[in-house]
């Protein structure tokens, strides 16, 4: 009687499933060099107990980094453990205190594959993975030996009922060789091809390939980018995250069937940029937050929600990163009674730009920053606050 009267239901309201079919969703923070220099070291040190704190840069991103299910950097420096090692260009050591600030403000995995990773020899790269697993974060891309590169250089991760696979590669690492026993995941494309395979066979639901690779200080993605992220993702990678130009390049959706036929959405960011540095240079002086989520429905992925929080690192006796969207806001009016710090053309419509928030030492520098940073993704930030004149 029971499955009769359930039956009749389903014939009045053939629009309500008898069986829901859940969503599964995970959300991601992406950023890119995390690096130290010795303006850095110097001005973390805490005199009072001899050592360092490092936690006042992040305190303004924290609450985004913490808001995601995963959130992810680059840490471009080592950890030698030995202050008299502490230094900045060329050759990164930073305090142990650098890693746990990105702890605590909410990093999950940090990439270590990148063209600093020996700057202090064997023991800084030994030490550096060895602290950042000790500290409870994943680490990417660097291992003590070969049979620890064969059983680590793919790491699957598993949460909200989605199967991630992660691999970090570096085109380099400044012409110095890596020392024996250690190994690094350097970009080799029979080896990165036989890796991605090797991830493949593990059926996860996403391959996430970390690269460090292009042209230095150049916002649009090179001629060697585009290959190796062409081939890549033919092999089956789903979703691809660059750093190195210490500059943001675009983000982007491409259609592209791999080798086993399918075809769907992959998402490529070229460069996240800096997210903190005492670089100066025009475009490096800050960053930004990549944010999107994954959806999984019926054993199928779609990437979803792609967005960017464009962030500023001011310096102000210390290096403080900062949200640009807490500061500024445009205006699609010009207001006389309040200075105009630049202007946006976005859509055909020019917005003036304003200060809502005046703790900045360079405001300036910030507003180019933005400006560059929507002329190079030609993407608006959703975050950033467009005021319509009354």
């Amino acid at each position: 009687m029971k499955k009769i009267y359930l039956f009749f239901l389903y014939l009045i309201f053939p629009l309500i499933p008898l069986e829901s079919n859940p969503i599964s969703t995970l959300s991601f923070a992406v950023v890119g060099d995390i690096m130290n220099h010795e303006l850095q070291i110097k001005t973390a040190y805490n005199k009072e107990c001899n050592c360092w704190d490092y936690k006042f840069c992040f305190e303004k991103v924290k609450p985004y980094l913490e808001s995601v299910d995963i959130a992810i950097g680059n840490l471009e420096t080592t950890l030698p453990g030995d202050p008299n090692l502490y230094s900045g260009y060329p050759q990164f050591g930073a305090p142990d205190e650098l890693l746990e600030a990105l702890k605590w403000s909410g990093f999950d995995i940090l990439t270590l594959a990148n063209n600093h990773s020996v700057d202090k020899s064997l023991m800084g790269l030994i030490r550096t993975r060895k602290i950042v697993e000790e500290k409870g974060l994943i680490p990417l891309g660097t291992y003590y030996n070969e049979e620890h590169q064969k059983s680590n250089s793919i790491v699957l991760l598993e949460k909200n009922h989605i199967k991630l696979a992660f691999l970090n590669f570096t085109y380099g690492t400044n012409g110095l060789a890596v020392p024996y026993p250690a190994r690094i995941d350097e970009i080799d494309l029979n080896y990165l091809r036989k890796q991605i395979a090797k991830a493949h066979k593990l059926q996860p639901d996403v391959i996430i390939l970390l690269l460090h690779y292009g042209t230095e200080y150049q916002t649009e993605p090179d001629i060697y980018q585009r290959y190796i992220v062409n081939i890549v993702l033919k092999e089956g990678v789903d979703i691809v995250l660059g750093g190195h130009p210490h500059v943001v390049q675009p983000f982007e959706l491409l259609q592209i069937q791999d080798k086993y036929g399918i075809k769907k959405e992959r998402l490529v960011v070229w460069s996240l940029g800096n997210f903190v540095s005492n670089q100066l240079r025009i475009n490096t002086d800050g960053g930004m937050i990549f944010l999107f989520k994954l959806n999984k429905i019926e054993n199928k992925i779609f990437i979803r929600d792609l967005d960017y929080i464009p962030v500023y690192v001011d310096f102000n006796e210390k290096h403080y990163i900062l949200p640009i969207h807490e500061y500024i806001y445009l205006n699609s009016i010009k207001e006389p009674q309040k200075f105009v710090y630049g202007n946006i053309k976005w859509n055909d419509q020019e917005y003036y730009i304003y200060f809502k928030n005046n703790n900045v030492t360079k405001k300036n520098q910030m507003v180019l920053f933005l400006q560059n940073i929507i002329k190079i993704t030609n993407v608006m930030p959703k975050k950033l606050e467009i005021k319509k004149y009354d």
